[in-house]
């Protein structure tokens, strides 16, 4: 289901965006996911890789040159 609506996606916008926005909030919804309903740890260090994944994706989708 998430390739099917990627695929969609990059009909509207670029490859690359679309790739940084799956990969980030993927990535940050499943540390949240693991957090919440499987007790995992959230330390500070994990919690800044996650910040600098939305920053990445923020300057990726913010730069203007898509």
């Amino acid at each position: 289901m998430a390739f099917l609506l990627l695929a969609q996606a990059v009909k509207q916008i670029p490859v690359g965006v679309a790739y940084a926005l799956w990969s980030g909030l993927g990535t940050a919804t499943i540390v949240a996911i693991g957090a919440v309903f499987l007790d995992e740890p959230v330390g500070v260090v994990k919690l800044v890789g996650i910040a600098l994944i939305i920053a990445g994706v923020a300057i990726v989708n913010l730069t203007g040159e898509h």
